[in-house]
């Protein structure tokens, strides 16, 4: 008797809790959730702009709807099988985790195009981009980056017409004492990236030209 008392009990809570979900107020909202890349293969790059996030509507219960705003959600695109060339990606509602009763009624855009290239490794030579006029009556005698090459990752076709890289721009304006500064690479819009994180510092020295 006990166990078919609380059968009974639990029956009449989930009937109660769905009648509490289903006969409450009902909204619809927009949100925009970031779009993210799975399972890319090590060897493969994406080399166009992406959308950085997916425009929804949903659909539920007013209180589910409002909870949505401190939820974490988003879109993924598995890359697990995909090859080098153009892969088009139906946009779907499956993979977005959404409470029970919340549906999703509109998605924009319906599909997202990835352009996918092979990505290589390539030791590129540094230089440094100098900025500025010494002291009057110096210029400058050498410039040393430190490392002189470092090894980067990007697409295949970037890469094979990359010849050197140039450090972020130095200042010397009004210098004349010899300096050594920490730099950072200007990688500006190529796809590519250090393999290894590490320190580069460029010294910078003058000599005199006779002038006053």
């Amino acid at each position: 008797m006990r166990n078919i008392f609380f059968k009974i009990l639990a029956l009449v809570l989930a009937v109660i809790l769905w009648f509490l979900v289903v006969g409450e107020e009902r909204a619809e909202v927009g949100l925009t959730i970031p779009l993210e890349l799975v399972n890319m293969p090590r060897d493969l790059i994406v080399v166009n702009n992406l959308t950085q996030g997916i425009d929804i509507r949903v659909n539920g219960p007013r209180s589910l709807i409002r909870s949505l705003t401190t939820r974490t959600l988003s879109k993924g695109l598995d890359l697990s099988n995909s090859k080098t060339g153009t892969v088009t990606f139906p946009i779907s509602s499956e993979g977005i985790r959404l409470p029970r009763g919340v549906a999703v009624t509109r998605i924009h855009p319906p599909q997202v195009v990835v352009v996918l290239q092979k990505q290589i490794r390539k030791v590129i030579p540094v230089k440094g981009r100098i900025i500025g006029r010494p002291a009057n009556g110096y210029e400058v005698d050498s410039v040393t980056i430190r490392p002189e090459e470092v090894e980067v990752a990007g697409p295949e076709e970037a890469m094979k017409e990359l010849e050197n890289l140039f450090t972020k721009p130095v200042d010397i304006s009004g210098r004349r004492d010899p300096f050594v500064q920490e730099v950072h690479l200007d990688f500006r819009s190529l796809q590519i990236n250090l393999v290894r994180n590490l320190t580069l510092e460029v010294e910078v020295k003058f000599k005199r030209t006779g002038g006053s």
